[in-house]
């Protein structure tokens, strides 16, 4: 449990890197979205709370996608609220394997093989950064996506904000709806 943990901090750093990124989506149909123009962010909980400066590059990522979008940060009297949660996880991603031969002649009748290898699993860090857009006024869910890929090594600090960039770009992509 405590490699898991030691993985998600560094896994996020690195934010959904190499592999090929899956956003999924997910709205209530009866929302409004035309009506949701401020929000304001919920604390940070769980292994968000734990990673400041990752956090930090996901806000100013989300809040750059929005102004574009034409939303506006309102702390005092938002429209709806963004919470965030991320995790990652070791997934076996294939296997790579040695081995070796022999062959023996022996008569007229061929060869004698003999051989033997050694397998071993690939693991491979994913990573899965959720947001969660919940109406102020109902405190109720009206809009989510999904971020999952695998990670790559540590970049620097503009290259993982680049990264985060592109990520939250992805996700917020359908938001809001249309209908």
């Amino acid at each position: 449990m405590k490699h898991l943990a030691w993985v998600t901090l560094p896994l996020l750093i690195i934010l959904l890197g190499c592999s090929p990124l899956q956003v999924n989506y997910d709205y209530d149909t009866a929302t409004n979205f035309d009506s949701l123009k401020t929000f304001t962010w919920l604390p940070a909980t769980g292994n968000a709370a734990s990673d400041e400066l990752l956090v930090k590059k996901i806000r100013n990522a989300i809040d750059n996608e929005l102004q574009a979008k034409g939303r506006a940060e309102a702390p005092g009297n938002p429209d709806f609220m963004i919470a965030m949660q991320f995790s990652g996880k070791t997934i076996q991603g294939g296997s790579v394997g040695v081995g070796a031969s022999v062959g023996i002649p022996v008569g007229r009748a061929g060869s004698i093989n003999v051989g033997g290898g050694k397998s071993k699993p690939v693991e491979k860090l994913e990573g899965t950064l959720v947001l969660d857009f919940i109406d102020a006024k109902t405190q109720g869910l009206v809009w989510r996506a999904t971020a999952v890929q695998a990670v790559r090594g540590k970049d620097d600090p503009e290259g993982q904000q680049r990264r985060v960039n592109e990520v939250i770009a992805e996700m917020l992509s359908q938001f809001p709806p249309k209908k």
